[in-house]
């Protein structure tokens, strides 16, 4: 259902609103009290009661978005009596029983629940390629070399009787001088 990730924790292919409130709702089921939880930072206090070899334990849920259609689950726990520890999702400690009823409760009540569904990328969101770089080009007007001109500007010199078509005229890089009609209409 979730998978393991580097660094700790567990990630559910759910919304952070599911995952959030299906923990709320398989907690009390497998006899877990519910101590606190802040929906807005996504933390939830539990505990378990105590069991053959433990007095119980206290158990810190984080619940963390990781883009719309994702969440970040991590469980921290402390025995009630000795020292904190962690037997976080990765599965290490000695009792991580609570973790494993928790992760596992979890995943079956999502099971239930409608994947959030990521939007097929569309041609309307790949960004449009960068605009293809103006050709600017030199024209040879009274023993001169003149420009760079747009081919844009120079339709303007043709309109006004600064250049004619037979102009000569070369584009920038290139090597070979053709005439104005050869790049411009």
């Amino acid at each position: 259902m979730g998978s393991f990730e580097s660094g700790g924790g567990q990630r559910f292919p759910y919304t952070y609103e599911q995952v959030f409130e299906g923990l709320l709702k398989i907690l009390p089921q497998n006899r877990f009290k519910v101590k606190s939880r802040d929906k807005d930072i996504g933390r939830i206090e539990c505990s378990s009661g105590a069991a053959l070899f433990s007095w119980g334990e206290n158990i810190s849920i984080s619940v963390e978005e990781i883009d719309p259609y994702s969440t970040r689950l991590s469980i921290h726990s402390s025995l009630k009596v000795q020292g904190t520890r962690q037997a976080v999702i990765s599965g290490e400690g000695t009792n991580t029983r609570p973790v494993t009823v928790i992760v596992s409760a979890l995943s079956n009540y999502l099971r239930t629940q409608k994947k959030p569904v990521r939007p097929a990328i569309s041609e309307a969101a790949v960004p449009p390629p960068p605009p293809a770089r103006s050709l600017s080009f030199f024209i040879y007007i009274k023993d001169e070399v003149k420009g760079p001109f747009s081919a844009a500007q120079i339709k303007a010199l043709l309109q006004v009787d600064s250049v004619t078509p037979t102009t000569p005229c070369i584009p920038e890089g290139s090597q070979e001088w053709q005439t104005v009609a050869d790049f411009v209409s």
